[in-house]
């Protein structure tokens, strides 16, 4: 399912009217995950891994890949701790980018360290430890398959809006479809990025950004009396605000669920909001954080040489809404839609040297 641009949004709650045997057996279902212990973070990245081992075999056309990048989180590893050993990671970024000019006062390998680390710990925040980073064997591989597999589809070289996964149902007499996995677009795409560069800004605000996401879409006439002969329907849906802090968690919960039920169809997407109070959750709201200008025109440098594109558009743009030597979320927004596909693009290029037999070259 997508969201036509000329779709209407029903303004009726869904939860009020969700009172019926299917979204009542749905989130049955979600108790019943919660009450067998099936909904720890554990067993969410234990089943996350495997959801992204199948996405990376599918996408590198066989399991070899799992295998490869495994093998170089072994030559990665801390022997003292088991863990990803920061040193060892930047190091090879350090010979992969020799000539990587990024700034006087930053780094390459340390920028994506912080960009790998937070999608190594994807969907809930890095763990704060004394003792360092704790980036395990399937961590290391969730990081890479995030970085490297598409964030969206694509038409051609651009991505499309998010096309949601659905269940067939009614919903106040409605025939239409309930929403099982919500789709990714590059807004989603560049979230995960912003967060994974971003600090709190240090002043305390109230707001709570949301996101817009379907619950339910059916089809019916034209409200505006028209009957265009390609399409005489009319896409309506009801859909709620979610909180940005917590979408991510729902999502990974309704693409891997604990168990596949082909007969009666696995819980609807927003059942498993259910179990968010008994798993870890960010606590800075996205309008309170910021990327130090300079971070971020280091990140656009190094694409921009290992894309061999011109970014100096894009760089005087980041200057410019980062007057006070922070990019807000507002500012990030502003700028860097346009170039959404060639930042994904870069990284992709980046870490896919994880993905071979021995490290690869980047550039």
């Amino acid at each position: 399912m997508e969201v036509e641009p000329d779709c209407i949004f029903v303004t009726d709650s869904f939860e009020t009217y969700a009172d019926n045997d299917r979204c009542r057996v749905s989130k049955e279902r979600v108790q019943d995950f919660l009450d067998r212990g099936l909904m720890t973070q554990d067993c969410v990245y234990e089943r996350y891994t495997e959801t992204l081992s199948n996405k990376l075999s599918s996408a590198y056309g066989g399991a070899s890949v799992i295998e490869n990048i495994r093998q170089s989180f072994r030559q990665l590893r801390d022997p003292a701790t088991e863990y990803l050993s920061p040193v060892a990671f930047k190091r090879v970024f350090a010979e992969k980018l020799p000539n990587a000019d990024v700034g006087h006062s930053l780094d390459a390998p340390a920028l994506l360290l912080d960009i790998f680390t937070w999608h190594a710990f994807y969907p809930f925040p890095p763990p704060h430890v004394d003792s360092g980073l704790q980036i395990d064997e399937n961590a290391f591989l969730r990081g890479v398959a995030l970085l490297v597999l598409a964030p969206a589809q694509r038409i051609k070289s651009k991505f499309r809006p998010a096309v949601h996964r659905v269940y067939g149902g009614f919903w106040r007499g409605h025939s239409g479809w309930y929403l099982a996995a919500r789709g990714k677009d590059a807004g989603d795409f560049r979230r995960r990025i912003f967060r994974s560069l971003a600090t709190p800004e240090g002043s305390s605000r109230n707001t709570v950004t949301t996101i817009s996401v379907p619950r339910f879409e059916w089809l019916g006439p034209r409200e505006d009396g028209s009957d265009p002969e390609d399409d005489p329907t009319q896409q309506f849906i009801v859909a709620e605000n979610e909180t940005e802090a917590s979408i991510d968690v729902v999502d990974v919960l309704a693409e891997s669920p604990p168990e596949e039920d082909a007969l009666t169809m696995n819980p609807f997407r927003e059942s498993y909001r259910l179990a968010l109070p008994s798993l870890p959750k960010r606590t800075d709201d996205l309008a309170s954080l910021c990327i130090l200008k300079t971070k971020l025109v280091a990140l656009l440098k190094l694409i921009q040489q290992t894309q061999g594109e011109n970014m100096e558009g894009l760089v005087t743009s980041v200057e410019e809404v980062g007057g006070n030597g922070m990019v807000s979320w507002e500012g990030f927004e502003k700028v860097m839609p346009e170039y959404s596909e060639l930042l994904a693009d870069g990284l992709a290029r980046i870490f896919r040297l994880f993905t071979e037999a021995g490290f690869g070259n980047i550039m």
